[in-house]
Order: C-alpha cells, then structure tokens, then sequence
C-alpha cells in the first residue's frame, strides 16, 4: 500500500522557494548571457593581458606606457589560435610581436612621414593584405607592424620607460596563454563561428592587396594632411573592417561605423564622469572581459566596447584633460573618413554587388568543402 504523504517539518523551507527559484532563474540568465567555456576561456585572457600591464602602468603614474601597454595586450587576443596547440598559438604570438616589433622600430628610425616611410609603409599594406591567404599569423604580424610604422613614424613620441610596458604585455599574454593551453587544452571555436571569406583566384588577391593598401595608406595621408594628431585611426578602419569577401567585408563596415559611433557617445558620457584615476582603472578593467564575448555574432558592440576602453585609456595619456573634446570629435572624423574609405576600398577590391559576392561563395563552397 502506499504510504500517505506527510507534510514536510522544515515549514519555513517552502517559504524559500520562491527565493530558490530567483537564485536558479538569475543563474540561468547568467549562464545563457555567458554560454560557453571558450567565451569564459578568452574573457580570462582579455582581463588578464589588458588589465595588468593597465593597471601596472596607471598605479606607476606611466599613462603612456598603460595605453601603449593596453593596446598591445588586446592585439595579442586577437592574435591566437582556435583548435591548435601551444606550438600554434605561441607562434602567432610571436609573429605579432616580430611584426609590430620591426615597424615600431623601423618608425622611430624614419622620425617622419618622407618618401621612405611611403614606400615601407604601402610595402607593408599589401603584404597585410595578400598574408590573408597564408592565415592569421602573417597577416595580424604584418597588420599589426604596419600600424606600429605609421604610428611611430609621425605621432607625438611616447617616454623611453613606456616602451617598457610592450615588453610587459607581450609576456603576461606569452604567460598567460601557456598557462590556459596546460589547464584546459586548445581554445575551442566559438559557437557560430564561420571562416573568414577566401578569394578563389591569383588575380583576385592581387586586386584585395592593392585596394586594402591603397584605401589605408590614402587615409593616413588625408589625415597627415587634415593636421589630425591620431591620423592613423583612419587606417585602422579599412584595416579591420576589409575581408577577402565582398558581403563580410561591406557588413563590417556598417557595423563597425554604428558601434564605433556609439562608443564614442558612451565614452563621452563616461569621460566628463569619471575623474579619479581608480574609477577609470576600473572601468578599464570590467570592460576588457565583456569585449571576446561579442564574438563572433556582435561585431559593432565588440567594437563599441573597445572603442569605450580605448577612448578611457587615452584619457588617461592626454596632458591636457580640456582636449578630451578634442578626442571624441576627432575620433567621429576618423570612423566617417576610415569607414567611406573602406567602401571605396571594398568597390575597388571587389566590383560587385555584396548579393552576386554571396552567391559565388554558394556556388563556389561545395569545390571547396571536396577538396
């Protein structure tokens, strides 16, 4: 026979119920907002190769070596390898730092923007462009050396001890990075990931190269001649937003103008907000994890956040906190001027509507997956 039910002596344990199922709703919340191990994985990283040599550099009164340190430490994010080994992810480390290593020094040796540095810089462009080819290692290095060129060759100097805090990050990242391949393992892709678009003839990457260096060195170029202090964040947009594929390359641009734009907006607000330098230290630092957690689905708010925590950084860096207005406006200049260019740059590359782009690559996949 059945035994009868009997009600439960812990009386106030049924009035914590409904607590109960809040906690496991808000946790549910959380883990769908935060899906997946390989997010958490580079939200670690993120902090960890942003924050230290951040942090390190602001607490040491070194705001230049926190910037310079800062925006290294992203780019080796950046920089890594999805289901490889360490060998595989230490080598893509190393080819950023040879890169961004030789065009720093190259830059500083050139002290100027004379014919020289043109034909290294343009040199350095397409080779950027056609390495898209060979894999992320070549092409991030080669990127990544040419932006250090043109920022080194012209830009206002940085202290000898801020160069002290690229050493910094390149070696939390190289830590960093060893550290979390022998505890988990090789770095999962992330859920929704696709290939980068890949061009199918010779001729084609000829045509990406020239388009990819001819659109960034014209920016740069326009911005030496506009007086722009930052002139090289017009590059920096074709840079980013222009992929070896017509309908990647012109959604880019839509979404890294929209996000950039709303993280200039959002920078402002924080800017004339936050005065100490503790709250900006912080606000930094909360921000770095949130950035690998748009990949690869919210590219314009991946690009918001970083343009939120740049703009912070930079703050940070300005001798002058009254050309903070300064900043915002010429940053808005730079996306309307980097993002038009990029278009120009993707016409040019491609000739042809983004629709007739995607169903080439529809006709174009099943050769591919065969082979």
């Amino acid at each position: 026979m059945p035994l009868p039910l009997r009600p439960s002596p812990w009386r106030f344990g049924a009035r914590l119920r409904p607590s109960v199922r809040a906690w496991r709703a808000a946790r549910d919340l959380s883990r769908r907002a935060v899906p997946d191990t390989a997010g958490l994985r580079r939200s670690w990283l993120f902090l960890v190769c942003i924050g230290i040599p951040f942090v390190t550099g602001t607490l040491l009164e070194q705001p230049g070596g926190a910037l310079l340190g800062a925006l290294i430490g992203m780019m080796t994010c950046f920089g890594d390898e999805d289901q490889r080994g360490l060998g595989a992810r230490w080598l893509v480390l190393i080819q950023v730092a040879l890169g961004m290593v030789a065009g720093g020094m190259l830059g500083t040796l050139l002290d100027g923007y004379q014919n020289p540095f043109w034909f290294l810089f343009g040199v350095a462009l397409f080779a950027a462009g056609w390495l898209n080819k060979y894999g992320k290692g070549p092409h991030l290095g080669t990127r990544f050396g040419a932006i250090a060129l043109g920022l080194t060759a012209g830009m206002p100097g940085f202290a000898p001890s801020d160069f002290s805090f690229v050493l910094l990050a390149f070696v939390v990242a190289g830590i960093a990075r060893t550290i979390d391949h022998l505890l988990f393992g090789p770095m999962p892709a992330l859920p929704g990931f696709k290939p980068p678009p890949r061009l199918e003839h010779h001729h084609e990457w000829l045509r990406f190269a020239a388009a990819y260096a001819a659109v960034a060195a014209l920016g740069l170029w326009i911005g030496i001649e506009l007086g722009m202090t930052r002139a090289i964040w017009i590059t920096v947009a074709p840079l980013v937003v222009m992929l070896p594929g017509a309908q990647a390359t012109y959604r880019r641009i839509v979404e890294f103008m929209f996000g950039t734009t709303v993280g200039v907006v959002v920078a402002w607000v924080l800017i004339h907000t936050l005065h100490a330098p503790l709250v900006s230290i912080v606000a930094v630092v909360a921000i770095a994890p949130l950035i690998p957690l748009q990949m690869p689905r919210r590219f314009w708010l991946q690009t918001a956040l970083i343009a939120v925590m740049l703009l912070i950084a930079f703050r940070l860096a300005l001798p002058d906190p009254r050309s903070v207005s300064a900043l915002i406006v010429e940053r808005l200049e730079d996306i309307l001027l980097g993002c038009g260019l990029a278009l120009v740059g993707a016409v040019l590359a491609f000739g042809r509507s983004p629709d007739r782009a995607a169903e080439d690559a529809a006709v174009a996949r099943p050769r591919l997956t065969a082979r």
